[in-house]
């Protein structure tokens, strides 16, 4: 190189230390572990943006038939007498199920029920006698009138025949009289003759009149009785109704006094008792459940209770997971559902004890009742579809809220953010 005091060697001779170069050397263990954090903080991010948790909500019920249960409810306040049937037992329309007892004892009358309805028997009987006297008499009085009609009407037959000979003699005479006035005037009869036959035409039409008087007076006569029996019976059905009106009236307080009394409650139809509530000997009220019955032939659907501060996610088509107690999952696994519909107002305690069989309701809380239909009526157990039964006790998840997992939680900051944007 020109120009240069020293030569090229010289000047590259630096460059290469003689200790040779520097290199910084990195464990492997530590290039793993780095490579690791990578992998685990992009599966972490990729579990939070991709993956989804969904909400749930722990809740009980039992199996029911989508028709409902048909409640028998006590009809009086008394005291439960006898009870034909037991839980799981099955019954046919019209059978005897539970009889309630409502005598009541006082002091100074005794059973007052008992002294009741016999109060009430002893005023029925003497209506129904006054009723039978009513018919009796009214028959009578119309035999009577008939059988008067008919004499009466022989009086007016023989009057008409009295009538028809009393005008013939009159005629008679009057013909006599005529042809005699003749033979007077040429001195053939005496005077005093015809004036005795005009006499005897005088005596015959007063006689006629007389006939004729009691011709209109027997006529009249049959013209009343023929009213009489006209208005007779509309007398007498005035009077019958009257009589059948109060009977009634004491039959249906009969009635009543032995409904309180004593009752019988029938089964309304065919089906299997489901839970009993009652036992003999316990007191009731009215309207108080008594017990319930599984109507035969009702598809089946779960009712399930929801406490209040979950049943505002709850709605028609939310997916359910069923698990029957009579089959744990842990062995047949899970059944599935949808909400059906979601009651609109909280349960009766009543209520809430008549769906559970008597038990005691999972929460103090509010309860809600969700109706769920199933996706299918049978679990698979052993190689063989085994029914689903009315009452089947179970427990189910309500899956609610389906979101990804960064935004549950992120999902203070939403709320934080909407309640500025609000406040602003």
């Amino acid at each position: 190189m020109e120009g240069s005091l020293f030569r090229s060697e010289v000047l590259d001779a630096p460059s290469q230390a003689w200790l040779g170069t520097v290199r910084l050397a990195t464990p492997v263990s530590t290039q793993a572990w780095t490579v690791a954090a990578l992998l685990i903080g992009a599966a972490i991010l990729a579990w939070l943006f991709a993956g989804h948790y969904t909400q749930r909500v722990h809740v009980t019920g039992l199996l029911v038939p989508r028709a409902g249960l048909i409640s028998l409810t006590a009809n009086t306040v008394g005291v439960v007498d006898h009870v034909a049937a037991a839980e799981g037992d099955r019954v046919v329309a019209g059978q005897i199920l539970v009889s309630l007892s409502g005598e009541h004892t006082s002091k100074a009358l005794g059973n007052t029920a008992a002294g009741v309805s016999t109060q009430l028997q002893r005023q029925a009987g003497s209506l129904r006698q006054d009723i039978g006297d009513a018919l009796t008499l009214r028959d009578k009085q119309a035999e009577d009138n008939r059988a008067q009609q008919t004499l009466l009407k022989d009086q007016l037959a023989q009057i008409d025949a009295q009538i028809a000979i009393e005008k013939k003699q009159m005629a008679l005479v009057q013909d006599l009289v005529n042809k005699w006035s003749g033979l007077v005037a040429g001195g053939y009869i005496p005077a005093l003759q015809v004036e005795q036959e005009q006499s005897a035409l005088l005596a015959d039409e007063s006689q006629l009149r007389s006939l004729q008087q009691q011709h209109a007076g027997t006529r009249q006569q049959l013209s009343a009785l023929d009213d009489q029996l006209t208005q007779l019976p509309l007398a007498v059905s005035a009077k019958l109704n009257e009589l059948r009106r109060q009977l009634a009236q004491v039959e249906q307080a009969l009635a009543q006094n032995e409904a309180t009394r004593a009752s019988e409650l029938r089964a309304p139809a065919s089906g299997i008792v489901s839970s009993l509530l009652v036992k003999p000997g316990a007191s009731v009220s009215l309207g108080q459940p008594l017990l319930a019955i599984v109507p035969d032939g009702s598809r089946l659907q779960a009712q399930l209770l929801v406490p209040s501060q979950a049943v505002g996610f709850v709605h028609p088509g939310v997916e359910v997971t069923l698990h029957y107690q009579a089959f744990p999952y842990q062995k047949f696994g899970l059944q599935h559902g949808v909400v059906r519909s979601v009651s609109r107002s909280a349960l009766m305690p009543g209520e809430v004890t008549l769906l559970l069989g008597g038990g005691t309701p999972p929460s103090t809380d509010s309860l809600y009742l969700a109706r769920v239909d199933l996706a299918n009526q049978n679990v698979q157990a052993y190689g063989q579809q085994q029914p689903l039964r009315p009452g089947m006790a179970l427990e189910a998840d309500m899956l609610l809220d389906r979101r990804r997992i960064v935004e549950w939680i992120f999902e203070p900051l939403y709320g934080m953010g909407h309640r500025w944007s609000s406040g602003s």
